[in-house]
């Protein structure tokens, strides 16, 4: 493999250099950030080994910059100033792995062989469609998503995962429970939405017999104790009441719990994982959740996307549901008209996948054919028809803000680069400043978006 050392230490270079031309790797070296950029350009590594904190452009920078680009190289950062939150942090932002200097061998070794491996099956992690664990991975940013659940299942830090309903909130915190491995323990779901008023203590931290009125005579262990060395999964984490809140986020925090009614103190030893398909940022503004539990569980945070956000993968993502229904009932449509694959982008799709996969197992139930129509779908799903798009509207695909035909430029001139401005800087708002999301919203490659923002600052 083609390895690029970034450090501006060049005893720290040739030290790991030394070891790794072992293996029959080739090596380049850069002494910074910006030097780092111009030679990965020319040399395309597999991997990139950078320190966190050099002169001129840091290595969460450099990262930054990297992940613009259209297929960034994979990055692991390097510092003797290693804390979780950093950690955290590069690998939100895409980084594979984060190493503590000294180095230790074994770990870079083992990183180093992990990305070999990777790459000798590129072939098969970048074909249109990829299913894991139940998931189906479309586009960049679900197969981000997935390599960030797999590295949260080894980091054992309490995580956050939000989405609206039918994202596979449940199946992303199944991913971090598995880590692409075999999983160490039970994985306990509990939905807060779907507990009576009072009873979330007794059913998370379990109760001994004679606890409270009602109490079974033989007690209850409760979702804890039956999570041992596993996860708990707590949904709908955003109908938790205030009072019940305080209780999990002393939990997080000591990591341990009493059973009610019992002395006897017990020690968490199951990640736990928690889901809303609320607004939390939200309703921390307005008093309904507590700040410190907040940001304590997004620790490890996953925004699931909506498909409306990702038009471009519903018709490939369509067609792996079809061949999954085929394949499960012997029978089902082959292939979608070019109608239907338009009414199906053009849908926004409020269920989200979960809607699309249900609207698609009721069409192969109730219609035959090789070939699923626009008119098949209209008839199980009547307000698609307004989702299509009208002759002036097909001109400039996605949505309009002004209709061709209500256009009225000034006379003398118009400022295209305000405009332009304008409408990017609102597109990075819209999608919480994420540039994979953003191009994918403005339909540009991630280069051209980073140009456009260094073009009119936007950078920051």
């Amino acid at each position: 493999m083609d390895l690029l050392l970034v450090d501006d230490h060049a005893e720290v270079r040739h030290s790991i250099a030394a070891f790794l031309e072992e293996f029959g790797h080739r090596i380049h070296h850069a002494v910074d950030g910006r030097a780092a950029l111009v030679e990965s350009a020319r040399v395309h590594p597999d991997l990139i080994l950078a320190d966190l904190r050099m002169p001129g452009m840091t290595g969460l920078e450099l990262l930054q910059a990297l992940e613009e680009l259209d297929d960034p190289p994979p990055l692991a950062l390097m510092t003797a100033f290693g804390d979780t939150q950093t950690a955290v942090e590069a690998m939100r932002l895409g980084a594979v792995d984060y190493l503590r200097k000294p180095i230790d061998v074994k770990e870079l070794h083992a990183l180093v062989e992990r990305i070999a491996a990777q790459c000798a099956s590129v072939a098969s992690t970048t074909t249109a469609r990829e299913e894991v664990d139940g998931l189906v991975v479309q586009g960049d940013e679900l197969r981000r998503l997935v390599a960030l659940a797999d590295r949260l299942h080894d980091a054992d830090l309490p995580c956050l995962i939000e989405g609206e309903t039918g994202t596979g909130k449940e199946l992303f915190a199944r991913r971090i429970h598995h880590g692409g491995s075999r999983p160490r323990g039970p994985f306990i779901a509990l939905n807060c939405a779907a507990i009576a008023t009072g009873l979330f203590e007794s059913e998370l931290f379990g109760y001994v017999a004679g606890a409270f009125t009602g109490a079974v005579s033989g007690g209850n262990a409760g979702k804890l104790a039956a999570a041992e060395d596993g996860t708990l999964f707590l949904d709908e984490i955003g109908d938790l009441p205030l009072d019940q809140q305080a209780k999990l986020l002393r939990l997080l925090e000591e990591r341990t719990w009493y059973p009610v009614g019992s002395q006897k103190l017990m020690r968490l030893t199951a990640r736990v994982v928690c889901a809303t398909n609320a607004g939390l940022l939200e309703r921390v503004r307005s008093g309904r959740f507590r700040e410190d539990l907040y940001y304590r569980m997004k620790v490890g945070h996953l925004r699931l996307p909506p498909l409306r956000e990702r038009a471009d993968t519903i018709v490939p993502l369509a067609l792996v549901f079809l061949a999954r229904i085929r394949k499960q009932r012997g029978r089902g449509f082959q292939k979608l008209s070019s109608d239907a694959e338009a009414l199906l982008r053009s849908f926004p799709w409020p269920g989200n996948v979960r809607q699309l996969l249900h609207l698609l197992e009721q069409a192969c139930l109730m219609f035959d054919g090789a070939v699923l129509g626009a008119d098949h779908i209209r008839q199980l799903l009547p307000e698609a028809a307004a989702a299509v798009p009208t002759a002036t509207q097909a001109t400039v695909p996605g949505e309009s803000i002004i209709a061709p035909s209500e256009l009225n430029l000034p006379v003398d001139s118009f400022d295209l680069d305000g405009w332009q401005r304008a409408v990017v800087a609102a597109a990075l708002k819209r999608h919480d400043g994420s540039p994979v999301r953003t191009a994918a919203y403005l339909k540009v490659s991630r280069k051209v978006l980073y140009t456009l923002r260094k073009r009119y600052g936007l950078l920051d």
